[in-house]
C-alpha cells in the first residue's frame, strides 16, 4: 500500500495562550532545555527564567491588553519589548544583575521593574492581576483564524464564550449568525478556522515536511535577498531527522534581517503571516504547516543552531555542562557566571556548533543522535560512531517493478539504480497472496527470471559492473506460511519476507506469524517489520524484541525501510537490533525511479539509531553482502 499526502495529519506547533494559566507555567521545546533553578532575594528557589520566557510573558499580556482594548502604543510597547529580548544578545539575568535592564531597546523603566520581579521572585503581581481580567480560553479563541480580539471580545462578553470547544458548539447549532457583524458564512470560516487550529496538536511525517521545508530555503535563495543570505539551514527536529515533526525552524545569517523577513513572508508557499518581525517571523504554508525564520547574527550562528536543534533533554545535559564550568549558555553564546576561570559577564560566540562543542570539551554532536541517550557521554569520551552515510551503500535488496504494482519496468529501475552509483539492485515485486497489487505466482516469477537473465548478460556484454538480482517480496500469510513454495524460494538470490495483510491481529498471533516464516531457511530479509504507515496507520502488536532475537538466531536480516512513510524498523528498534548483533539493510522499496532518492531517509533514521556501516549488509560489495545471507548455499 503505497502513501496518500490526503491521509496525513497536519502540523502546528502552537502554545502562545498557554503561558497565562501561571507565572511561567508553559515553556517552548528550546526553553524548557535550559531550565535550571536559582534563588530569590527572599531565599526561596525559583526555575531559572530565560530570555525566551520573558519575551513570551510580555508578549501575552500584549494579547491580553488587545483582548481589553488597551491603548495600542501600550500593546506595541509589550511586543516591541518581548522581541528585543528574545534576541539579545546575551544573558536577561545577567542584564538584570548589572542594572542595565532599561538600557535593551523598547525596555522603559516601568518594564525593567516588572521583568526585576519576574527575574528575582519568579512572577509580576500586576501580570497576575491582569490575567485574572481575561479568561485563557478567550486568547485561545483570538488564534482561531480571522477571529481576532474584538471579536473574541464581543463573543466573551455578550453571549459569555470562553474556549474554542465552546465557540465551535456555537457555530456548529447556528448560534453566531443573528448576532451583528457575523452571520452563516462567518460561522462556517470559524469552524473552518477552529479544524485548522485543531490540527495544530498533531506532527507531520518527516517525509511530508522535509520538501517544504527546503522549498523554503530554496524560496529564500532564489528571491532578491538572495546575495545578502550568508548562510541558512533547518533546525529543531527537522534537522534531527524525527520520524515525525511539529513546526519548522529555519535559521539564517543576513545583514539585512528585514528585507529577509520581507522576502520570507511574500514566498507563493505562504498561506498566511501570523508573526512579523525585524529578525524572526511566523508563517503557516498552505498545508497549514507553521514555520519560523530567525535571522541571527554571524557570530551567534553556533550556539543559536545548537540551541534551536535541540532537543530540549540534550541541550539540559550541555548546558549543565557548561554551568559547571562557569558558563550560562544560551542561543546567543557563552556568558560568565562568576563561579569559573573567567570574570562575571564575559561573553565567547561561536560561528559554528564545532567550536561550542569543544569550547565545553566535547565531540561535536550529529544531530541525529541529540535525544540524551548516552551521546554527551560518549562526546565526553571522544567515542562517538562513525555513522553510515548515504555514500556508503553500493546497492538495494527491496523494489519493485511493473511486473507488480511498480510504475517503472525493471530496465528502467535497473537504469535508475546504476546512476546512483549502485552495483546491484534486487528484483523484488510482491509475491502471489497478495492479489490487489498483481503479485507473482510461481509461472510469473519464472518467467520474470528470463527477463532478468538477458538484462544481466546485457550489462555484462557492455562491460557494466552491474547486477540484477532476482528475489520477490514474499506475503507473509496469516498463518506464517508463505505465498511461493520452498522450491521456488530456493531459486531466487534474495527473498524478503513482509506483511501486508490481517495487520492487525492480536500480538501473540501476529508474532507467532512472523517467527514461523522468519525461521523459513530461504527467507533472507524481514521487511518493514511493523507494518506502520505513520500519520495513517500504527505498527502492528508484534513482539519486535523476540523477532528480534529471532532473527539474530536464524542469521535473518532485518529492514529499514526507507519509504519516508514507514520508517520501519524505527530508530530505537534498529540501535536495539545492533546491541543484539542483528544485521541490517537499508532500502527504498522503490515503486519507481524517484524513490531512490528517498534513500536520505533511512539513512538518517539508520544514524539516529547510531549505526555504523559494519552493521548494514548493503554497504558490502557483491559477493561480501551475498555471503552474509542467510541461504548462502544457493548464493
Amino acid at each position: 500500500m503505497r502513501y496518500n499526502s490526503e491521509h496525513t495529519f497536519l502540523s502546528l506547533y502552537f502554545m502562545a495562550a498557554a503561558i497565562i494559566n501561571g507565572p511561567i507555567a508553559t515553556m517552548t521545546e528550546s526553553t524548557k532545555s535550559e531550565t535550571t533553578t536559582v534563588e530569590t532575594t527572599t531565599g526561596d528557589s525559583i526555575k531559572r527564567i530565560h530570555n525566551k520566557d520573558v519575551a513570551q510573558l510580555l508578549t501575552t499580556i500584549a494579547d491580553i491588553l488587545l483582548i481589553l482594548g488597551e491603548n495600542v502604543f501600550r500593546i506595541n510597547a509589550y511586543r516591541n519589548a518581548a522581541e528585543a529580548i528574545e534576541n539579545l544578545g546575551q544573558d536577561i539575568n545577567t542584564v538584570y544583575a548589572n542594572g542595565q535592564l532599561d538600557k535593551i531597546a523598547g525596555v522603559g523603566k516601568g518594564l525593567a521593574a516588572a521583568i526585576g520581579e519576574l527575574l528575582s521572585k519568579g512572577v509580576v503581581k500586576d501580570f497576575e492581576d491582569l490575567k485574572q481580567k481575561v479568561p485563557s480560553g478567550v486568547l485561545e479563541m483570538m488564534q482561531v483564524p480571522d477571529m481576532g480580539p474584538k471579536k473574541a471580545r464581543r463573543l466573551w462578553e455578550e453571549v459569555g464564550i470562553t474556549s474554542v470547544e465552546e465557540l465551535k458548539a456555537a457555530a456548529e447549532a447556528g448560534k453566531l449568525r443573528d448576532l451583528k457583524g457575523f452571520g452563516e458564512k462567518s460561522e462556517q470560516k470559524i469552524l473552518k478556522g477552529i479544524e485548522l487550529l485543531s490540527r495544530r496538536d498533531s506532527r507531520m511525517p518527516i517525509g511530508i515536511v522535509r520538501p517544504l521545508a527546503l522549498s523554503v530555503i530554496h524560496g529564500l535563495q532564489q528571491s532578491a535577498v538572495s546575495e545578502s543570505i550568508q548562510k541558512i539551514a533547518v533546525a529543531g527536529s527537522l534537522r534531527r531527522w524525527k520520524e515525525t515533526i511539529g513546526d519548522v525552524d529555519i535559521l539564517c545569517v543576513s545583514e539585512e534581517p528585514l528585507a529577509v523577513m520581507k522576502a520570507f513572508q511574500s514566498l507563493p508557499q505562504v498561506s498566511d503571516v501570523t508573526h512579523a518581525g525585524e529578525t524572526k517571523s511566523s508563517v503557516l504554508l498552505h498545508n497549514g504547516l507553521q514555520v519560523d525564520l530567525r535571522v541571527v547574527e554571524a557570530k551567534h550562528w553556533g550556539a543559536a543552531l545548537q540551541y534551536f536543534t535541540g532537543s530540549k533533554e540534550h541541550n539540559v545535559e550541555v548546558r549543565e555542562i557548561a554551568l559547571r564550568l562557569g558558563w550560562s549558555l544560551n542561543e546567543y553564546g557563552l556568558t560568565a557566571t562568576g563561579k569559573g576561570e573567567a570574570p562575571e559577564g564575559e561573553q565567547r560566540f561561536f560561528e559554528n556548533e564545532e567550536s561550542l562543542y569543544e569550547f565545553l570539551g566535547l565531540a561535536w554532536v550529529p544531530p541525529e543522535l541529540r535525544e540524551n541517550r548516552g551521546e554527551i557521554a560518549a562526546s565526553r569520551g571522544k567515542s562517538l560512531p562513525a555513522l553510515i552515510n548515504v555514500a556508503d551503500i553500493r546497492g538495494e535488496l527491496h523494489g519493485h517493478s511493473t511486473w507488480s504494482d511498480g510504475a517503472f519496468t525493471i530496465a528502467e529501475m535497473a537504469e535508475a539504480a546504476m546512476q546512483r552509483g549502485y552495483s546491484y539492485w534486487n528484483v523484488a515485486d510482491h509475491s502471489a497472496g497478495l492479489g490487489m497489487v498483481g503479485g507473482l505466482d510461481e509461472a510469473r516469477l519464472a518467467t520474470q527470471a528470463t527477463e532478468i537473465a538477458e538484462l544481466n548478460q546485457s550489462f555484462s556484454a557492455k562491460g557494466i559492473p552491474f547486477r540484477l538480482l532476482r528475489g520477490s517480496e514474499v506475503e507473509i500469510l496469516a498463518d506464517g506460511s508463505l505465498g511461493v513454495s520452498d522450491d521456488m524460494l530456493a531459486q531466487l538470490d534474495v527473498v524478503v519476507a513482509s506483511i501486508h495483510s490481517q495487520q492487525r491481529q492480536d500480538r501473540e498471533t501476529i508474532t507467532a506469524r512472523c517467527l514461523r516464516a522468519i525461521r523459513n531457511p530461504h527467507v533472507d530479509i524481514l521487511g518493514h517489520p511493523t507494518g506502520r504507515l505513520l500519520g495513517e496507520r500504527p505498527p502492528s502488536e508484534i513482539d519486535v524484541e523476540q523477532v528480534l532475537q529471532e532473527c539474530l538466531a536464524t542469521g535473518t536480516i532485518v529492514e529499514i525501510n526507507a519509504a519516508p512513510e514507514r520508517l520501519d524498523l524505527n530508530d530505537v528498534y534498529a540501535r536495539r537490533a545492533v546491541e543484539l548483533g542483528c544485521k541490517l539493510v537499508i532500502n527504498t522499496d522503490a515503486h519507481g525511479t524517484s524513490d531512490f532518492d528517498k534513500l536520505e531517509y533511512g539513512i538518517h533514521t539508520a544514524r539516529r539509531g547510531w549505526l555504523t556501516p559494519a552493521d548494514v549488509i548493503n554497504t558490502r560489495p557483491l559477493d561480501e553482502m551475498l555471503g552474509m545471507l542467510k541461504d548462502k548455499n544457493k548464493k
